[in-house]
């Protein structure tokens, strides 16, 4: 949460980005996407017994899901099979919700059904940590 305060306060203030005019609606968004982004790492680490090896699967993990989820293009330019496949992952959902909220200026219930996608995979990867978690 601080970090992501931080960032929007660096992007805002210094660099001058125009984040719109629905900040609680972008705060909300990149939290619940902060939350799905730990619970799925909480997953990884419940399934995978070596330490070295839940690193490298999240950072492996993530490059993939924000290259595929568009964190690297918009989505918008990519083929419809992609985009598709984008909303196969968190990172998909997450940047539809910020380019609704940002780019093409939509209010907050232009969000709602991806914030509840993400909350779908948020509440799926804490019941599969909780069940899959070792003591």
């Amino acid at each position: 949460a601080v970090q992501i305060v931080f960032y929007l306060c660096v992007g805002e203030f210094l660099f001058r980005v125009d984040l719109g005019r629905h900040l609680g609606a972008i705060l909300l968004t990149l939290l619940v996407y902060a939350w799905v982004a730990a619970s799925l790492g909480v997953l990884v680490g419940a399934v995978v017994r070596a330490e070295d090896k839940v690193v490298g699967l999240c950072v492996l993990s993530s490059l993939v899901m924000a290259a595929v989820g568009g964190c690297w293009w918009p989505l918008e330019i990519a083929p419809p099979a992609f985009q598709t496949v984008a909303h196969c992952l968190p990172t998909g959902w997450a940047l539809t919700a910020l380019h609704q909220l940002i780019s093409f200026g939509s209010g907050f219930g232009a969000v709602l059904v991806p914030l509840g996608v993400l909350l779908a995979f948020g509440a799926a990867a804490n019941f599969l940590a909780a069940r899959f978690f070792r003591s």
